[in-house]
């Protein structure tokens, strides 16, 4: 009884773990010689995350089309690496308690993820390079971006659904217990995904189709299928994929409007944020960069949410997925 106790004052204690799910700040540090506490360059800045409390980051390997995919991914990779090394707030984690100490420890917690599964390179060796990846850190996986690959379709260019080697890939993430992120990926590729998994599934940055009909959004199936895996949607603040209504302009009431969607069809506990800042986004008037997503925090509590629902969207659902994903991990 007395453990117990302690052990629930520990908890009530620790800090809150805010996460975002989706940055590209490794690619505004590799192409413009930035670090992660040039506030003026970066929307997504060291200075900026505390400022709205942030403290868990999904930090994005993105290969461009045009690019040597393969190269650009260990490019960024070693970009973060070399952050990392450079500026001792920040850590790369692994595992949720690695995440729950450094936040405790007042550092940022850095989650890596790779931007579309062609980053492994048209080798016919990719199981190879993803465990090397894997070593170094690669905890979260999207399967697509904005073009089909040799693994699954993309929602962009109208793909088709996991191809052979796709089936191997997923296989192989699930066995490693990498999360698998379906933004960007074809309704057929979710919702097989999705389908087929015994553990969370998420889509890191990604919008209601019901609000906002455009390519990169999700439809309600597809909310539901991701939240019947126990899995998380990260807002999008890009503002094509936000709209406006009435004439105005995507805004923090936008944004706030897909959440109540997602939730409404998928539960609360399928809220989570993916900002997508350093992704060359068009922001909604009043979420310019990372210090200001407490606006979001602010109106959803307006709305009426409880503080365990923001707690949720804030960090706390995907922290239970990951948990979820990572458990029975074979390290």
């Amino acid at each position: 009884m007395i453990m117990a106790l302690i052990l629930a004052s520990a908890a009530a204690q620790s800090p809150e773990l805010r996460v975002d799910l989706h940055l590209d700040t490794p690619t505004q540090m590799l192409t413009k010689g930035l670090h992660f506490d040039d506030d003026a360059g970066l929307e997504a800045s060291k200075a900026k995350l505390r400022a709205a409390g942030t403290n868990v980051v999904v930090q994005v390997l993105w290969p461009p089309r045009k690019s040597d995919h393969k190269a650009r991914a260990f490019a960024l990779l070693g970009v973060v690496e070399q952050e990392v090394e450079r500026d001792d707030d920040l850590v790369i984690v692994r595992e949720p308690q690695e995440a729950r100490v450094a936040v405790g420890d007042g550092k940022i917690a850095i989650l890596l993820s790779m931007e579309g599964a062609h980053g492994l390179g048209g080798d016919p060796n990719w199981a190879e390079v993803f465990g090397q990846f894997y070593d170094r850190g690669l905890r979260l996986l999207g399967i697509t971006w904005s073009f089909s690959n040799r693994f699954a379709g993309a929602s962009s260019d109208k793909g088709g659904g996991l191809t052979e080697e796709g089936h191997a890939l997923v296989k192989l993430a699930r066995e490693k217990r990498v999360i698998l992120d379906v933004s960007h990926a074809s309704t057929a590729t979710t919702l097989a995904i999705c389908k087929s998994s015994d553990v969370p599934v998420i889509a890191s940055h990604s919008n209601a189709q019901t609000l906002r009909a455009h390519v990169r959004n999700l439809s309600d199936e597809e909310i539901r299928c991701i939240a019947a895996t126990g899995g998380v949607i990260g807002l999008n603040f890009h503002a094509s994929f936000v709209g406006g209504v009435d004439g105005r302009k995507a805004d923090v009431s936008r944004v706030a409007d897909h959440a109540v969607h997602l939730a409404a069809v998928g539960g609360y506990g399928v809220v989570a944020l993916g900002t997508d800042f350093d992704g060359y986004i068009k922001k909604p008037v009043g979420l310019e960069d990372a210090s200001k997503v407490g606006a979001l925090w602010a109106e959803l509590e307006r709305r009426g949410w409880t503080v365990a629902q923001l707690e949720g969207a804030r960090g706390g659902n995907f922290m239970r997925a990951w948990v979820a994903a990572r458990a029975n991990s074979l390290d």
